[in-house]
């Protein structure tokens, strides 16, 4: 088979303009997702620069083969970089314009020798291939796609070594130009196809990416940045059912924000709206690791805490009753706000299921409401309203000494 450069660069065109046209749909769909541009961009630049290719005929005219195979060389420099801002890295470009710039220069002083720019074609795709397929095996964690895409990238880099190594042979007389033309022309059709599976395994990586952020938001409150009542029902859930398994209790807290409908209605739902987002901030530093913050709906929150008696979940709600009064950096002193705590704790003995122990803290959390708000009620137990984070600490050294809490 003889080798047609201008079929093959064709061949490249086309396959650049179809892979093109997807970047383009899933970059206009999706139109946070950098990478899927980038991807983009790196194919719009390969097929550019297979049609610049194609101008030079299979005779190579200087200024196509050498403007052409820049395009090229950069596009493949631009899926590398996709591949680091898909993974959440920056930079690369500085990177990617010495490889072009150093191929271009090659490329200009072997372009009397058609082995020679063959060779500096080569190169030029591998390095950048061989930095993505790197970056893809370092973080695919699992990912099939990822996974796809490194293995077309080798698949690519061994057919410029396929070819590379012809070229090496043709220069030094070792090797037929007819098993040349053949070979390399399989090497060539193996390194062009492979671009085609790479960027299918982008594609799946995108999915999988977009699919993660679509399950996120559904268990997200938009206005807070927390889990909302969806995300709250599945782990109440979840930790039923884990604590039915180990005997192990854990606690729920039911809060709301005082006279928040009061707020909203003299000042404004902004101004509402900064309250709820000031509380979920405050919660979210307020909380021990492990520890889960809900916004339910409305000012209605919960937190959901493993392993967890209700005196030790008592611990945390004054802790962040106090951190509520004395917080700073408020806009003016009538931004401050107060809220009330129902807490409510699961054990085997009580044998509450999840909704039981819902009902459990939202009587505890009425009861802090009708003891003048701004302090919290344990299910069952005694409310301690005015007590401080260091009594109740000191209480639970009593309670680890074996003495009785009042």
């Amino acid at each position: 088979m003889k080798l047609d450069f201008l079929t093959l660069y064709i061949v490249i065109l086309l396959n650049s303009v179809t892979v093109a046209i997807i970047w383009g749909a899933i970059s206009y769909r999706y139109r946070n997702f950098s990478a899927a541009r980038i991807w983009l961009a790196g194919c719009l630049l390969t097929t550019v620069g297979g049609c610049v290719l194609a101008l030079q005929g299979n005779e190579g005219s200087y200024v196509p083969a050498v403007l052409g195979n820049g395009f090229v060389i950069f596009g493949f420099c631009l899926f590398w970089i996709g591949v680091r801002d898909f993974y959440g890295l920056r930079g690369g470009w500085k990177a990617s314009v010495a490889v072009t710039m150093g191929s271009l220069l090659l490329l200009v002083a072997l372009f009397d020798s058609l082995q020679g720019r063959n060779l500096v074609y080569a190169g030029g795709q591998s390095v950048p291939l061989a930095l993505a397929a790197v970056y893809l095996l370092r973080f695919h964690r699992g990912d099939l796609g990822a996974v796809i895409a490194a293995f077309a990238m080798v698949v690519g880099m061994a057919g410029h070594a396929v070819e590379s190594f012809l070229n090496i042979g043709l220069m030094l007389g070792r090797v037929d130009q007819d098993f040349y033309s053949t070979v390399e022309s399989y090497a060539l059709l193996c390194v062009i196809f492979s671009g085609v599976v790479w960027n299918f395994g982008f594609a799946v990586m995108s999915i999988d990416r977009l699919r993660e952020e679509l399950a996120e938001l559904a268990i997200k409150d938009d206005l807070t940045g927390i889990s909302n009542r969806r995300h709250f029902l599945a782990m109440l859930e979840k930790q039923d059912l884990h604590a039915r398994r180990n005997l192990q209790p854990f606690s729920l807290m039911l809060i709301d924000i005082d006279h928040f409908k009061r707020l909203n209605d003299t000042k404004g739902h902004a101004f509402g709206d900064r309250i709820l987002r000031r509380f979920a901030t405050t919660a979210g530093g307020s909380v021990r690791e492990g520890d889960m913050v809900f916004r339910l709906g409305g000012d209605e929150f919960a937190i959901l805490m493993p392993k967890t008696t209700a005196r030790e979940a008592e611990l945390v709600a004054v802790q962040l009753i106090a951190a509520l009064r004395g917080a700073r950096g408020w806009e003016d002193g009538l931004d401050r706000f107060t809220i009330s705590v129902g807490i409510a704790e699961w054990s085997a003995d009580m044998a509450l299921i999840g909704g039981d122990l819902t009902i459990e803290a939202d009587e505890a959390l009425y009861r802090a409401k009708a003891n003048g708000r701004d302090g919290y009620a344990i299910a069952g137990l005694e409310n301690r309203k005015n007590m401080g984070p260091a009594q109740v600490a000191s209480l639970f050294r009593n309670d680890a000494a074996g003495q009785k809490i009042g």
